[in-house]
């Protein structure tokens, strides 16, 4: 069915729990960061160590910042002197290193230590030493992340409640507890394939975009990773729902399969879970809270409601966002907060500068899988790859200024079956498409069969049963 849019245009686990507030000329509080461009959403932010730009990694769950081998010239600091740390496989032992210099956005960090990692991609990983004294609202559709003092969970619940608060938001206040030797903050969550059902704390994660599922406890109650080739491990697992609280949560969803080895947590929530929302995750409160707008159903039929009002549309439906990156590459962003049971296809138009349409020969448009609300996506338009492939389109949408939304059709795109921007060539017809990475690597969806319930036998088969005998 086609739908116009009526729309123009401290360092050891438990050293955190009384952890001291950020030094002044360090502090996060007040700061709004956006988010390193990607497809799917992870929390990295633009920064600079040493005057190189590096991305920054913000990661609650680790209980120290990390830094990479591969951030230095030549060799590494001076070794300072070993740690160790938790980790959902043990402990581990970590080189310290001195980490001078480091800004994220326009905030200098004073000096401090951080374990050495091997990689040889610069990143760096800032952990629950430096996050904790925070409350992080993470925003999917403007691809930001807004730092705020950490409150208690009664200001949170005030709020909420008091007059005034915006009617067009579904909230939900959940519960955050400790690992009790890794302090990592958990997340009750129900995971259900066919019949089976598995339920427990997960680590809430921030770091990778992934939610992780351990193969052990999921084989245990039933759960089956898809199938892979003859003697490899399972690398994933695709899940019925994952529910955090009673009917919240996505699904379907393809989440990585391991040996999580930690006797306390059944594996970790990534973004592709929380993320569905405007979420704020605070740490130290014990609290997540996730918003988004409330869906009134009508049968098949779903409409959204409008920013700050009572009144239901289906155009509020659809979100759209783009921004200027520092490189003057253009990023956009689209999310769909209702159910997408076929899939659907969000087309958009391009703008020139006075903010008028532009008219090329090239369609831009977003297609997403079968899902539950709240899928979001992000793409540089054009990405760098078109211009070996559709060197016209590519230098067409290099001029674009900005997008409007255009029109939204269920069903995905048979060309990217994932999560993806597409472009399509009108005068070759051809349909390109960059995609979300999945657990099973770039541009792969789930492609075996996904694990059936048990079925009663055809009726020639429960012919030949036996009678029960009596």
């Amino acid at each position: 069915m086609r739908r116009a849019l009526l729309v123009a245009l401290g360092m050891l686990a438990g050293c955190h729990r009384s952890t001291t507030p950020a030094p002044e000329q360090g502090s996060f509080a007040g700061r709004t960061f956006p988010l390193l461009s990607s497809p799917a959403l992870r929390l990295s932010v633009p920064g600079s160590l040493g005057g190189k730009q590096v991305p920054v990694l913000l990661d609650v769950d680790r209980p120290l910042s990390l830094v990479a081998t591969g951030c230095f010239e030549g060799a590494p600091p001076p070794i300072e002197g070993q740690v160790r740390a938790p980790d959902p496989g043990g402990m581990r032992e970590w080189a310290m290193v001195p980490l001078a210099g480091l800004q994220v956005g326009d905030v200098s960090l004073p000096d401090f230590s951080a374990g050495l990692t091997r990689e040889t991609a610069c990143a760096v990983t800032l952990g629950a030493e430096v996050l904790t004294p925070y409350a992080l609202t993470v925003d999917p559709l403007r691809r930001e992340v807004t730092f705020t003092p950490s409150r208690p969970r009664e200001v949170y619940m005030s709020e909420l409640t008091a007059p005034g608060a915006d009617p067009s938001q579904e909230t939900h206040l959940l519960d955050l507890s400790r690992e009790p030797k890794g302090d990592w903050p958990l997340l009750a969550a129900r995971v259900a394939q066919g019949e089976a059902r598995l339920t427990g704390p997960f680590v809430l994660a921030t770091r990778d975009p992934f939610s992780r599922i351990g193969l052990g406890p999921a084989q245990s109650q039933g759960l089956r990773p898809l199938e892979t080739a003859a003697g490899l491990p399972a690398r994933a697992i695709l899940v019925d729902s994952v529910e955090v609280t009673e009917g919240v949560g996505v699904g379907p969803l393809v989440a990585e399969a391991s040996g999580w080895a930690s006797p306390s947590s059944l594996g970790r929530l990534g973004p592709d879970v929380w993320g569905r929302f405007r979420a704020t995750i605070d740490v130290q409160a014990g609290v997540l809270l996730l918003r988004r707008p409330r869906v009134l159903a009508s049968g098949a039929r779903q409409r959204c409601a409008r920013l700050g009002t009572e009144g239901f549309n289906e155009e509020s439906c659809y979100g759209l966002h783009t921004r200027r990156d520092p490189d003057g590459s253009l990023s956009v962003s689209a999310t769909v907060y209702r159910d997408l049971p076929e899939g659907g296809r969000l087309h958009v138009e391009p703008l020139g500068e006075d903010g008028k349409l532009l008219q090329t020969g090239c369609r831009v448009g977003f297609t997403f899988t079968p899902t539950s609300r709240g899928a979001t996506t992000q793409h540089r338009i054009p990405w760098p790859k078109l211009a070996q492939s559709m060197p016209e389109c590519h230098a067409e949408l290099s001029a674009v200024r900005g997008y409007a939304l255009s029109l939204f059709e269920d069903g995905y795109l048979p060309e990217c079956p994932l999560t993806c921007a597409f472009i399509h060539e009108t005068r070759t017809r051809r349909t390109l498409c960059e995609c979300q990475p999945t657990p099973l690597g770039e541009s792969v969806g789930a492609a075996s069969r996904k694990p059936e319930p048990s079925q009663p036998p055809p009726p020639e088969e429960r012919e030949r049963e036996p009678e029960d005998p009596k």
